[in-house]
């Protein structure tokens, strides 16, 4: 993917973006997407994007796209990374790419050739979570995701042989914008997202949600 690409990651509690171009990494900047300490949202995603492409030396007029993190993980802040992204891209008329948080989460791991396991804190002592793989040639592959709990995710990597990647387990670590690199030629071939109809992939839903349904007896409808 040439040009000037920005890319978007607020899945987790620690999000990111980054500026690529013509494929190479020129700018990074990771924040605070939720408050460890207190569970609050943080306002960061806008003003870091302003600073990511001032470090680039670049405006938004001088994007060609811009990839956001698909998900699943934390709802209100995928959303505002979702958000802004089509924004962006509906006012230049740019295409917009998505990435699975967990294929991101992958890319970003530093880890041996062999199998891993991906997984994201997803509330209620469960996990969103994928089989992963390090290739012989370095590369990555990530599997489609699942809903796990804590105990069955920790049993399923000892079956596995595989070890745990992702926040607060055996590889600490939140995806990065940046590592999206390895995959750009990958993430452009599956071609754009339809701007009017796109959103993440939540993988449950809003907590606000569940409990107006568990209060008036039926679902939310639209």
């Amino acid at each position: 993917m040439l040009g000037n690409v920005l890319i978007l990651e607020t899945s987790t509690e620690a999000g990111s973006v980054a500026i690529a171009r013509e494929g190479a990494l020129v700018a990074e900047i990771a924040f605070a997407s939720r408050l460890a300490t207190t569970g609050a949202r943080t306002e960061a995603l806008a003003p870091a994007v302003v600073a990511c492409l001032s470090n680039a030396g670049i405006s938004t007029r001088d994007l060609s796209a811009v990839v956001c993190g698909a998900g699943p993980g934390g709802f209100t802040s995928l959303r505002a990374a979702a958000a802004l992204g089509k924004g962006i891209c509906s006012a230049l008329g740019l295409p917009l790419f998505g990435v699975s948080s967990l294929e991101l989460l992958g890319l970003s791991a530093d880890v041996p050739e062999g199998p891993f396991i991906v997984a994201a804190h997803a509330g209620r002592n469960e996990w969103f979570a994928a089989d992963a793989a390090r290739t012989s040639d370095g590369g990555t592959t990530v599997d489609a995701w699942f809903l796990v709990g804590d105990d069955d995710l920790r049993a399923h990597a000892v079956r596995s042989g595989a070890r745990l990647v992702g926040p607060g387990l055996d590889c600490d670590i939140a995806p990065c914008a940046g590592a999206v690199i390895a995959a750009l030629t990958r993430i452009e071939a599956r071609g754009p997202v339809d701007l009017d109809a796109w959103e993440p992939a939540y993988g449950r839903l809003a907590e606000a949600q569940v409990k107006w349904e568990a209060a008036h007896g039926r679902p939310l409808t639209a």
